[in-house]
């Protein structure tokens, strides 16, 4: 038996931590007992992950000058040579670069330096836009700095664990089993859950809050008003370290409590519940994810939630804080790095000059060679390529063709005959499928680097096999690419010398980890808490409240609300995870989930297929009965047979771009 190597999961933002043994049976996995983030916890995913690990591997590089020709394999030194001439024929605003969340940090960090440094464009987006843009925004406006506040062990003293749109029975399993073991050992502890949908979580709560999709800031505020007035707010943590309460309280105040609640779907003697624990000495911890962050008011959610918390003092150990929950295992480093549209490494902005000229310092460039102009959103930039702005296209570790709202259009875009795709990943995606160049890459167990998960908590990522011959690190591809097209700066040895590197400009940033060694990564930033002495990163010091529009969805009376999310087991589209037999069990196809009394109205039965459809499509998928609030439905993205998102618009947040991948309006008929 081999000696165990410690690394870290590929899948959710929990971030576990894997002890990998490999013998001659294969790939045992195990958690990391010595991790003190996770501590050895982890669930069937990643164990059964090396199953799938050889499957499907792409392995030779694949080019076709025309989408409508079949591919050809093609040699490493051409394949780099191509995409080196494609990028010096064009202007720089002519390119763009799509980046994902499971990208370790080192890769993000030499994409961005490559193309916000050396190329000068701000051209980027990550697939964090998808799902963490609106928590990041939040957390700057209401903070003065991105950064998940609290940490894992805040769940573990909690009197209360307030839930609001996110479903860790699902999508952070580990998550859930430390709230469940804490009620176990103190079963005075409140379990609170708010969503439209009665899911394994809230079936394990002590209240489930059944509230109509968009009524989340009607929520918020009606609750924050209440409770000031029934005094319960921190009036002495409000003066001294907090701005933007006057305002904040009459705009919550602009809806009466009771007609606020109802418009909510909610009963006032549930809500009344949640006010007098606000009310109250007892430490909350409040954990949201997508439910908040993907919709048209995204931000509005997350300030609205984050409002409740200061308000009655809680940003600290004793009382509670508000816990935003990151999506994929890296998105918290990538956004450390900079690699949404508007970022610089070290939580910087391109907008800001000192910002900038520190990074073009760090990187030898000449001052105004990053440009100040925040890049196009991915959504902006599928528009832009239809419109034959975008040229050039190269997409990273991600699948936009399923991902991206309106499949449709995504699809349109990227078949473009003037559009060059280039797409990086391990196997052939249906966003592959599509490209000009396919660039084979190394996965997970294959390569080196680091990630940070949802508790700010870095943790390496080490090999525990070697890529199939003819697959490269990400690592590799960007600086064989920024060499070819003469840069210098990117001959590094290996992933250590990029970490050392990056964690430089991390240097009396929020996210400092300057004084780290790679090899020994274990490390939280920030501390257990973020602002534990209760100055923020805001130009005042204070904590900003927002004042936040009461708001409830509308529907005609033919139309459903069509939630979107995750199954328990698969991830994301499958390309991994769809191979795995133990996975794929009781989730071989997507389904509808309905309440049985809506269903019966219209002369339905638990397992007859039925159609859905609005103005950008339809899809066909069975029905499941569940618990939902009236008129809304359930269905899990990232079946390329039948992508939900076939039906969700491209419509954004202002202020953060996140797409609302979770209110779409249907219409439902039975299938003739």
């Amino acid at each position: 038996m081999s000696d165990a190597i410690a690394t870290g999961c590929p899948f959710c933002g929990t971030g576990c931590a894997l002890s990998v043994e490999c013998t001659d049976k294969g790939v045992r996995v195990k958690g990391d007992k010595s991790n003190p983030s996770t501590q050895g916890d982890l669930c069937f995913k990643p164990i059964q992950m090396a199953k799938a690990l050889d499957t499907n591997r792409l392995t030779t590089p694949l080019y076709r000058s025309r989408k409508t020709d079949p591919f050809r394999e093609i040699s490493w030194e051409e394949t780099i040579s191509v995409l080196a001439d494609q990028i010096k024929s064009l202007p720089r605003e002519s390119l763009y670069f799509y980046l994902s969340g499971q990208l370790l940090t080192e890769e993000s960090y030499l994409f961005t330096k490559l193309i916000k440094g050396y190329l000068g464009t701000n051209n980027v987006d990550a697939n964090s836009r998808l799902c963490m843009a609106s928590a990041v925004v939040s957390h700057k406006m209401a903070f003065g700095s991105d950064g998940a506040v609290g940490n894992y062990a805040d769940i573990d003293n909690a009197d209360v664990i307030l839930i609001s749109g996110s479903n860790p029975a699902w999508a952070h399993p580990i998550l859930h089993r430390r709230i469940l073991a804490r009620k176990k050992s103190h079963p005075e502890t409140h379990i609170i859950v708010i969503d439209p949908i009665r899911t394994e979580t809230a079936e394990k709560a002590d209240l489930w809050l059944g509230l109509h999709s968009g009524s989340d800031t009607m929520l918020y505020n009606a609750i924050l008003s209440e409770i000031h007035t029934r005094g319960g707010c921190d009036s002495d943590f409000i003066s001294h370290s907090c701005e933007g309460f006057a305002q904040t309280i009459d705009a919550a105040q602009a809806i009466p409590y009771v007609k606020a609640i109802q418009s909510c779907g909610l009963s006032i003697k549930d809500t009344d519940l949640l006010v007098d624990l606000f009310g109250s000495d007892k430490k909350i911890v409040g954990l949201w994810c997508q439910g908040l962050n993907q919709a048209v008011d995204g931000v509005m959610r997350n300030l609205g939630f984050i409002n409740l918390f200061l308000a009655t003092g809680r940003i600290n150990a004793h009382k509670g804080l508000p816990f935003s929950l990151t999506g994929q295992p890296n998105a918290m480093g990538g956004r450390e790095v900079g690699y949404l549209s508007n970022g610089l490494p070290g939580y910087r902005d391109v907008r800001n000059s000192q910002h900038r000229n520190e990074c073009e310092h760090h990187w030898n460039l000449p001052s105004d060679t990053i440009s100040s102009e925040v890049g196009m959103s991915i959504t902006d930039a599928i528009e832009a390529i239809l419109r034959d702005e975008l040229r050039f296209l190269w997409v990273a570790c991600t699948n936009p063709l399923l991902t991206l709202p309106d499949v449709s259009k995504t699809r349109s875009a990227l078949l473009q005959n003037d559009l060059f795709l280039v797409v990086q990943d391990c196997v052939l995606s249906e966003t592959a499928a599509l490209a000009n160049l396919v660039l084979p890459s190394a996965a997970w167990g294959e390569k080196e680097g680091s990630m940070t998960n949802s508790e700010r908590f870095i943790k390496r990522v080490r090999a525990f096999k070697p890529p199939p011959h003819g697959a490269k690190s990400d690592s590799e591809i960007v600086c064989s690419v920024a060499c070819a097209l003469g840069f210098s700066g990117f001959d590094f040895i290996d992933t250590s010398e990029v970490y050392d590197e990056y964690k430089q400009l991390t240097q009396k940033r929020l996210c400092d980890q300057s004084t780290q060694e790679y090899e020994s990564l274990s490390y939280q930033w920030g501390g257990e808490r973020l602002y534990a002495d209760e100055v923020f990163a805001t130009a005042s010091h204070k904590a900003q409240f927002h004042p936040i529009v009461s708001s409830a969805l509308e529907l005609n009376a033919d139309e459903f609300v069509l939630l979107t999310g995750r199954t328990k087991k698969q991830w994301h589209t499958m390309t991994r995870t769809g191979e795995v037999a133990e996975l794929l069990k009781d989730e071989e196809e997507a389904y509808l989930l309905i309440n049985e009394s809506e269903a019966q109205e219209r002369g339905l039965k638990e397992g007859d297929r039925v159609v859905i459809f609005n103005k950008l499509g339809k899809l066909q998928l069975p029905i499941r009965f569940g618990i939902l609030a009236p008129h809304h439905l359930f269905a899990p993205f990232g079946y390329p047979k039948t992508p939900i998102n076939t039906l969700v618009p491209a419509l954004n947040d202002p202020f953060s771009f996140q797409t609302a991948l979770k209110s779409a309006r249907v219409t439902l008929s039975k299938q003739r």
